[in-house]
């Protein structure tokens, strides 16, 4: 049985987890980005970040360069092989997505969005007030 992370982050060879390929995206859609930026991003600690980053340079799918504005920060980019995959992992990820929503309705599209988007806020707020105490 194929699992959903298979599914659309690869199989065999060179799979990403969710995380890696989390940190992928951010960087292939946003551009260049400072480790503490990509770290916001993915909610996670610069540890994490650090370790994340170490196995996509690892991969070949990202490079650490000095950042033009200050050479004593240190960004992330995507390299070719890196953008490739995140076109990779985006063409799964969107066929599957395709295939789910199929059998719904534009207006129950519409809701599922929405009550997604909800769930989200309300996880965000739990988060924030966690943080807060």
């Amino acid at each position: 049985m194929v699992t959903v992370k298979e599914l659309f982050y690869g199989r065999g060879g060179e799979p990403l987890d969710i995380a890696l390929a989390d940190a992928l995206t951010y960087i292939c859609q946003r551009g260049p980005l400072r480790m503490g930026e990509l770290a916001e991003l993915m909610h996670i600690t610069p540890a994490s970040t650090t370790r994340a980053v170490g196995c996509l340079v690892d991969k070949g799918f990202v490079e650490r360069v000095r950042a033009e504005d200050d050479q004593r920060s240190i960004v992330v980019t995507a390299t070719m092989a890196g953008r490739e995959r995140y076109g990779e992992i985006s063409r799964r990820i969107q066929h599957g997505l395709d295939e789910i929503l199929a059998d719904f309705s534009p207006e129950e599209q519409a809701q599922l969005a929405d009550y997604l988007e909800r769930f989200v806020a309300a996880v965000d707020k739990l988060a924030q007030s966690a943080e807060q105490q």
